[in-house]
């Protein structure tokens, strides 16, 4: 999968939607071994100056609106978990789930009694690229490697109710950050703290409401690219077996510590992100079979032009889980 379309899954997947797994519903209370293995395409639409695909690869003016660029994929995942007799449970994998999305994720879930359950997790993106000088005109630009990983720590049904918090912290490297070497200020290498509170509202058997708050700090080596913001949203689950929807909606906010030095601008941003997914169990009668169809859009407005962007994304997959 090319690097960027990663990217760009994971902001959906991992930063609004917990979807899949939600829908799947594959934590057997039953101890033992379980997973499931999901295949399918995905096709994406971005006019983001980021993206780091041949047709956006030269820009001429940093005025100049991105080209549109449009891909399509193959796109997988695989997750294994094992559950003891006392509830303890370790996973692993890739899986389209809560806090996870597509980077490489393994931890452990443990029971605490009435206080609730503690999940620990470390996650890995293993292939990243960005732009070495996302600002260069005249010329092809080039891209760098970098990994993002980091731990997640959750307190999910907090007392035995239905509150949840979170607290994430992320690193993220850049391999040769070119713009960082020319202004300090727009170095990318960085520490993310994001620390996340939910609340889950059963308004019927079978359906659950869940708003959610977070704030993040980017503690970035360049200041201009550091931030501060917070993210508002709620998730619809609706189950009616064999059929699963899940809505999404949520909005977000950045504030950044520093005047841009290219633009002479401190950098302001908010975003819009929907989705829908539509899921099928019990696929042509087999038990272990689901197919999903997942459609989305993000939509990111900055006082800065350069930095505006919309990607639209659908996703059709089919999986077996055991």
């Amino acid at each position: 999968m090319k690097p960027t379309v990663l990217k760009l899954l994971i902001i959906i997947f991992i930063n609004i939607l917990p979807l899949a797994a939600l829908a799947q519903n594959n934590d057997d209370p039953a101890a033992g071994f379980s997973g499931r293995l999901q295949v399918g395409g995905l096709f994406m639409q971005t006019d983001s100056q980021l993206s780091t695909h041949g047709s956006n690869r030269r820009i001429d003016d940093l005025n100049d609106p991105a080209d549109n660029q449009e891909v399509m994929s193959a796109i997988a995942s695989a997750y294994l978990q094992y559950r003891f007799d006392s509830g303890t449970v370790l996973y692993a994998g890739n899986p389209l789930e809560a806090g996870e999305g597509l980077s490489l994720s393994s931890g452990l879930r443990q029971p605490m009694g009435d206080a609730g359950i503690l999940d620990l997790s470390v996650n890995w993106l293993p292939i990243e690229e960005v732009w070495k000088n996302p600002y260069q005109t005249g010329s092809a630009r080039t891209e760098t490697e970098v990994e993002a990983y980091g731990v997640e720590i959750e307190w999910l049904e907090i007392g035995g109710g239905p509150w949840e918090m979170r607290y994430r912290i992320d690193r993220f490297d850049v391999d040769d950050d070119e713009i960082g070497e020319i202004e300090p200020d727009l170095q990318r290498r960085s520490w993310t703290h994001e620390l996340g509170v939910k609340y889950n509202l059963s308004l019927s058997p079978g359906t659950l409401v869940s708003p959610e708050l977070s704030y993040t700090v980017a503690d970035k080596e360049g200041r201009s690219n550091s931030y501060q913001g917070v993210r508002i949203g709620a998730i619809l689950q609706s189950a009616r077996p064999p059929w699963v929807f899940i809505g999404v909606v949520s909005g977000a906010f950045h504030q950044y510590e520093k005047t841009h030095p290219i633009f002479d601008k401190t950098r302001r941003e908010g975003a819009v992100t929907a989705v829908g997914q539509v899921m099928r169990q019990n696929l042509f009668g087999q038990p272990n079979l689901f197919a999903s169809l997942l459609g989305g859009y993000v939509w990111s407005d900055a006082n800065i032009d350069f930095f505006d962007s919309q990607t639209l994304l659908g996703v059709a997959s089919v999986g077996i889980q055991f």
